[in-house]
């Protein structure tokens, strides 16, 4: 009932004023009407038709209609009764006027449909809206009535603000024209179900006067009277902005929680194919009894389980394993300090062929990292171990190969010592006898030229020359290498040895066509071995003749500080950058062996000459523009001079 009174009461209210005073004045008519229809009828007639037509107006439209066919009927009465007397129209009218406005009022004090009127301090604005009504119009949802035809009958503020539009135009308008939604979003139905219907799940797309959208949630129930006759139906609606956009973020937050989870599941399948795929053996054992939290394959197969250990402590599954070991993995679980050793001898399963007391013994680089939680708290032991034996067979085998040549080159070394140092007695005989020959041979023949004799004498002594010096020099690598690079220091003073060996490259030079300019600015002394360097000084003169293409070399003598520098400066074929390292090595030239000989040990001796008397050697050089070769050896200190003086 109390439904029905509302549906009712939406229905009535929701009529225009000017409908309800036309009802009101069609009444007050009806019943003039009827009255001069009846007039030969008793003469109270015309006062029940017009008391009757003012309860009608009354019910039906309120208090002003209810006076206003109340004067209409007063109007009606007077017309009637001008045949009688002033007093009794007087008495008439009075009477008339009296019930008429005490229905007004009371019309005015319950409203149009019997509901109690409210409080004077909740009582609607309007006098002819009841309590109801004032409900309707103070919601914040908007809501629309309409008859059975679909025409709008009632629509509260909320809705005018919705619909861009004032209640006097949509009053009395289809609701087709008031409502309107894009095609996909779905039209308004003109006729509702009988059974009310709940909350839209999804917003509908409402067109507004201004040419935009507004996304609604919407709500219908049927309108029924009293009697279960179908009056139209009620629309209830709001904005679902913020509802759209609170969906729009939450499914755009669900599809990057998706994403996220999406990754990962994707990350954690990568880390567990790389887990049980490592190379490696990796093992993870939890809290305090290292119980085996998780095991690849190589750590199953280096510890001998299978996936029956998992759950178990590392002691009941290795009940055999070194104690020292396990102290050191309880170690890292108590102090969180890593630990790793390197080459670590492990047994492993024995190979196919071999009985079960015959494992092989493999090396193992192993490495315990304490295992943390996010808060940083220690949960147990993550243990990593890389099978090295095959680099472990290799580096031996490296070793007993490198011992064995060690070995072979010390006899070679050897050899090439004793054989240099027994070379040298009969090549220097040799030599001797050679030059009593060349001395004793007849210089001239018969016609004044140079003997025969004493031609092929010369040619064998500058052979033999040439194997002493190959002799020499194999005996002193024999010696650098062996380390037995004797020096016989001594003060001596370089400018003056530069001096004496040019002056006996005279020679030298001049077969060689290489003129020789030597600047010498003052007597330089160190303690050097005179024998030594006079073997780097004509090592270096002879390379500047044999690379110097005909052409002058320059040698100087200075002072450098506390260095005495000796530059030995030709104008030949040069040495190209990416060569002046490496022909200080042993058997490096850097020319062709075709056009020039040698073994590429000369300046390599030289170097090591240089470096045994504390002094350093450099070249600089471009290819075509000559080389020059610079020698810096210590001088004699100030004390050592004051010592000697």
């Amino acid at each position: 009932m109390r439904a029905h009174a509302l549906h009712l009461s939406v229905f009535l209210v929701a009529r225009p004023a000017w409908a309800r005073h036309v009802l009101a004045a069609v009444c007050a008519g009806l019943a003039w009407g009827l009255s001069w229809l009846l007039s030969p009828l008793p003469g109270a007639l015309p006062i029940l038709l017009s008391l009757a037509a003012v309860l009608v107006a009354a019910l039906t439209g309120g208090p002003g209609p209810a006076w206003l066919a109340t004067f209409m009927g007063a109007l009606s009465i007077a017309s009637r009764t001008a045949s009688q007397s002033a007093a009794t129209t007087i008495l008439e009218l009075s009477l008339f006027l009296a019930v008429g406005g005490l229905v007004a009022v009371l019309a005015g004090r319950r409203g149009a449909v019997g509901v109690p009127s409210a409080p004077p301090s909740s009582r609607p604005t309007s006098p002819h809206e009841g309590l109801e009504a004032h409900l309707l119009r103070s919601l914040g949802d908007a809501v629309l009535a309409t008859d059975a035809h679909g025409v709008v009958r009632y629509l509260n503020p909320a809705a005018a603000t919705l619909l861009q539009c004032p209640e006097q135009e949509v009053m009395g308008a289809p609701l087709a024209q008031v409502l309107r939604s894009r095609p996909e979003s779905g039209s308004f139905p003109l006729r509702q179900t009988a059974k009310p219907s709940a909350w839209s799940p999804w917003p509908r797309a409402l067109r507004r006067r201004d040419g935009g959208e507004l996304p609604i949630e919407e709500c219908t129930t049927p309108l029924r009277g009293l009697g279960g006759e179908e009056l139209g139906a009620v629309w209830m609606f709001r904005d679902a902005t913020s509802r759209r956009q609170f969906e729009l973020e939450r499914s755009q937050l669900l599809a990057r929680e998706r994403a996220a989870l999406a990754e990962a599941q994707a990350q954690r399948e990568l880390m567990e194919s790389l887990f049980f795929q490592a190379p490696v053996a990796i093992a993870v054992f939890r809290g305090p009894e290292h119980v085996c939290e998780l095991l690849n394959p190589q750590a199953r197969v280096l510890l001998e389980v299978d996936g029956a250990a998992l759950g178990k402590p590392l002691r009941d599954v290795q009940p055999d394993m070194d104690p020292g070991l396990l102290r050191l993995l309880d170690e890292v679980y108590r102090e969180g300090v890593p630990f790793s050793a390197r080459e670590v001898p492990l047994p492993t399963l024995p190979l196919s062929g071999t009985s079960m007391h015959s494992k092989p013994q493999r090396y193992h680089d192993v490495s315990w990292q304490p295992w943390r939680d996010a808060r940083g708290v220690i949960q147990g032991v993550m243990a990593v171990a890389v099978d090295v034996t095959g680099l472990v067979v290799s580096r031996r085998a490296a070793e007993d190969l490198a011992g064995e040549l060690r070995e072979v080159v010390q006899a070679r070394d050897e050899f090439l010592s004793i054989a240099s140092h027994e070379l040298r007695t009969p090549i220097t005989s040799v030599q001797l006898q050679l030059q009593f020959l060349l001395r004793m041979a007849p210089a001239a023949g018969t016609e004044g030229t140079t003997s025969l004799v004493h031609r092929r004498v010369e040619a064998t002594l500058r052979s033999v020359a040439q194997l002493h010096q190959l002799v020499a020099t194999l005996l002193d690598v024999s010696r650098i290498r062996a380390g037995r690079l004797d020096l016989h220091r001594e003060r001596m003073d370089l400018s003056s040895l530069t001096q004496e060996l040019v002056s006996r490259a005279q020679e030298d030079a001049a077969g060689a066509r290489c003129p020789v300019r030597l600047v010498v600015a003052e007597p330089l002394y160190g303690n050097w071995d005179r024998v030594r360097l006079e073997q780097v000084v004509t090592n270096l003169l002879s390379n500047a003749f044999k690379y110097g293409a005909q052409r002058p070399v320059e040698i100087h003598v200075t002072r450098e500080g506390d260095f005495a520098c000796l530059s030995v400066k030709d104008q030949g074929i040069g040495i190209a950058p990416e060569d002046q390292a490496r022909i200080f090595h042993r058997f490096e030239r850097a020319v062709s062996q075709r056009h020039y000989s040698g073994f590429g040990l000369g300046l390599w001796i030289v170097r090591q000459i240089v470096e045994a008397l504390d002094g350093d050697i450099r070249v600089e050089s471009q290819p075509n523009a000559g080389s020059t070769f610079i020698v810096r050896l210590p001088l004699e200190s100030a004390s050592t001079i004051d010592a000697t003086a």
